[in-house]
């Protein structure tokens, strides 16, 4: 399946490279990265104030409202690739853990009609 990319904000400069773009292989871990940003990036999107006037009310009334910085869109991106990478080991761990049970229901059985 393959993605197209709207190259009409392009500068005429890049439209040569952005024309492979969409064949070119990425690498898992930069996947990952890109997607955990772009997660990070909307989250504190959502948790921001987008209107000028809900925003200065907010302000009058004293609300708490915390300062939005880069260290916190990454630092949240981190969290996030950090969950999926690890996504993988956990799985593997219940894949793990349910032959291991299944393992021992067959010795179990074999014990109990070999008695």
């Amino acid at each position: 399946m393959t993605e197209t990319v709207d190259l009409s904000g392009a500068g005429e400069e890049l439209k040569p490279l952005m024309e492979h773009v969409p064949t070119a292989p990425i690498a898992p871990a930069h996947g990952i990265a890109a997607l955990a940003l772009t997660m990070a990036m909307k989250y504190h999107d959502i948790n921001t104030v987008q209107d000028g006037l809900l925003y200065q009310q907010y302000k009058l009334e004293g609300r708490n409202m915390r300062d939005l910085n880069l260290d916190t869109v990454f630092e949240t991106a981190i969290r996030i690739e950090m969950h999926l990478l690890g996504s993988s080991e956990r799985i593997a761990k219940l894949v793990v853990d349910a032959i291991a049970v299944g393992m021992e229901e067959d010795m179990q059985q074999k014990t109990e009609d070999g008695a």
